[in-house]
């Protein structure tokens, strides 16, 4: 079909044009509504008791840290399998989440294997507004703190020698996380074209099956015209 035998189309079938335009249009100005979601992602460390020999808490790692921040999380977040991925750095908004939150363990053992390296749980939030993302963070880490008191006080730890933790960064961090309103008034647009030639053409080919009603007046009168031509006088 050449561009002529689409313009003789969208001719015959303009009611079908304009209200694909109509819906098309509509689509695309639904698309610039959208204010987008806000997020943020903190760092809560966990951190050993100060002592002579490790004076700096911030430098001390173990075994038993990441454990218990694993422990902790599970607490948290609860029991529910955790999606994993082939980089920690993977986010809420990159998964599609437009409202929720997460506490996550960062593994960085790539999408086939398992590693934990750090004493750190990755919290993020994504809501409507940044009032709603802080008020959340700010509910979820002292979640993380109270969880945590109660591990170590069920387990009888003595509280000088029990595991701390501490906010990175401190101050809560909420970015705004927008599309392209260029780009998605542009495949709107694209989309809805494609449909409503689509929707014409399939309108075009019923009509042109055999036994069935004629759509247009140019099929009725070729419906109706003779066969053959008249006889001429001799």
């Amino acid at each position: 079909m050449t561009l002529w035998d689409l313009v003789r189309l969208a001719l015959r079938r303009w009611p079908v044009l304009v209200v694909g335009a109509v819906v098309t249009l509509g689509l695309a100005y639904a698309t610039t509504l959208d204010d987008g979601v806000y997020f943020s992602r903190t760092q809560v460390v966990f951190l050993a008791p100060s002592s002579q020999a490790y004076p700096n808490a911030l430098r001390t790692t173990s075994e038993d840290l990441i454990i218990t921040a694993g422990v902790v999380a599970k607490a948290v977040a609860g029991p529910g399998k955790v999606t994993k991925y082939a980089s920690p750095d993977a986010t809420l908004v990159g998964e599609g989440v437009r409202d929720g939150w997460s506490v996550r363990l960062p593994d960085t053992g790539g999408q086939w294997a398992t590693h934990f390296a750090e004493q750190v749980l990755y919290v993020e939030v994504v809501a409507a507004t940044p009032e709603e993302v802080a008020d959340r963070q700010n509910a979820i880490v002292a979640r993380i703190a109270t969880e945590l008191s109660r591990l170590q006080r069920d387990a009888g730890v003595a509280p000088v020698n029990r595991i701390s933790v501490t906010v990175a960064p401190e101050s809560t961090v909420v970015h705004q996380v927008q599309g392209s309103r260029a780009r998605s008034v542009g495949m709107t647009g694209v989309l809805g074209v494609c449909a409503t030639f689509a929707v014409m053409v399939l309108l075009e080919a019923r009509s042109r099956r055999p036994g069935r009603a004629p759509d247009t007046e140019s099929d009725t009168a070729q419906a109706t015209a003779p066969d053959t031509e008249p006889a001429r006088a001799a």
